[in-house]
């Protein structure tokens, strides 16, 4: 009687058990998913994942451990890292989706060797290195060839951690989303594999996750129907600044920037009307309209931070005009109003006419522009 009441009791449990993440796909919600990657004990990487059921579009959003700002957990301010605790994830999680403007409620963490191990498990994973890395005065050495290349375990860990002269904050958060995106990629690719009864265990003794074991198969299922090829890549930009002898990142505008470029991602990730809408395909001119130097070139890093091609920044023909207009060149407006509302322009009108750049999009900045707004 006893063996047949625990064997009822642990039939139940497995009954029972919830899977928060199979119920946020099939009502058709945003997935959002927190990947962290620990070297030596700190978080290294910070991917915040989106993806949209319905659509399957995914987005990626770096957020550097030392992003920095007021903790009020802490009463001070410091960069996120200091909340990060692998044992008690909520007070960083949440502390994150209010920098965002949206919850992140799932996180899966691995440190540098379980996620060698897991790239082992994969096969490993495929990455394009654009020019070859050779130190072989350091110890460990660093030796990875440039191209198209498929790494073992050891190799993606040099990948991670090879030390790059001269690499900026830009390529930093490109070579780790690249990374991750990769690994999840390749979950997917693996799926049957990874889904087996002997081999499952395998993956999730090697991540930490606020998933349950049936929470990570439908995460696994997930990669497997992401579309990967139209994944919007977008980071954090920022300042600098020494705060008691620590180098953190301010986003731009008190953060406001950064809540933007997450409510664009937002509205994107669920059309399903192929690439016209991501920022990525849409071509953009900027023009300085005023006399105020370099007011384009800052312009265009605010609209590349929300993933926007920028093709050409020059002063316009006549730099004393008042207002700013963007000129629509694609017929729909859409795009066009979509650029329109970062800035908060309302001159907005259909042209035909060819420019040298040919881009889908061209903004003349005139006086009424702050290098944020117009006013």
């Amino acid at each position: 009687m006893v063996l047949i009441a625990v064997g009822t009791g642990v039939f139940v449990f497995f009954q029972v058990r919830t899977d928060p993440v199979k119920d946020t796909v099939n009502a058709g919600q945003n997935l959002v998913v927190d990947i962290i990657v620990e070297h030596e004990h700190h978080p290294l990487v910070n991917e915040v994942v989106f993806y949209n059921p319905i659509s399957r579009k995914t987005a990626f959003m770096d957020v550097p451990p030392d992003t920095g700002g007021l903790l009020p957990s802490l009463g001070r301010v410091d960069g996120i890292a200091a909340l990060y605790h692998p044992e008690k994830m909520r007070p960083y999680l949440d502390q994150l989706g209010s920098w965002l403007g949206t919850p992140v409620p799932f996180y899966l963490i691995l440190d540098t060797h379980q996620l060698s191990a897991t790239v082992d498990l994969l096969t490993g994973i495929e990455l394009f290195i654009s020019s070859s890395l050779e130190l072989t005065q350091t110890t460990p050495l660093y030796l990875l060839p440039s191209g198209n290349n498929r790494l073992d375990g050891p190799k993606v860990i040099q990948y991670l951690l090879a030390p790059r002269e001269g690499e900026d904050l830009a390529d930093r958060a490109s070579r780790y989303q690249r990374l991750v995106q990769a690994w999840l990629r390749q979950l997917g690719a693996e799926k049957n594999f990874l889904l087996r009864p002997e081999v499952f265990p395998y993956l999730w003794k090697n991540v930490a996750s606020n998933f349950e074991d049936v929470g990570m198969k439908t995460f696994i299922q997930v990669c497997a129907t992401a579309d990967w090829e139209r994944t919007v890549m977008q980071r954090v930009l920022g300042t600098d600044r020494d705060v008691d002898g620590k180098i953190l990142l301010f986003p731009h505008y008190n953060g406001t920037l950064l809540k933007d470029s997450i409510r664009q991602i937002l509205e994107v990730l669920p059309r399903k009307d192929g690439s016209a809408l991501l920022p990525s395909s849409v071509t953009i001119e900027i023009l300085n309209g005023t006399k105020q130097p370099g007011l384009a070139t800052r312009t265009s890093l605010l609209l590349k931070s929300f993933g926007y091609n920028v093709v050409a920044v020059r002063n316009a023909d006549n730099t004393n005009q008042d207002n700013t207009v963007i000129v629509d060149r694609k017929g729909t407006q859409e795009a066009a109003r979509k650029v329109a509302d970062i800035i908060q322009c309302r001159k907005l009108i259909t042209s035909q006419e060819t420019t040298p750049a040919d881009a889908d999009v061209i903004i003349t900045l005139g006086k009424d522009f702050d290098g944020r707004y117009v006013r």
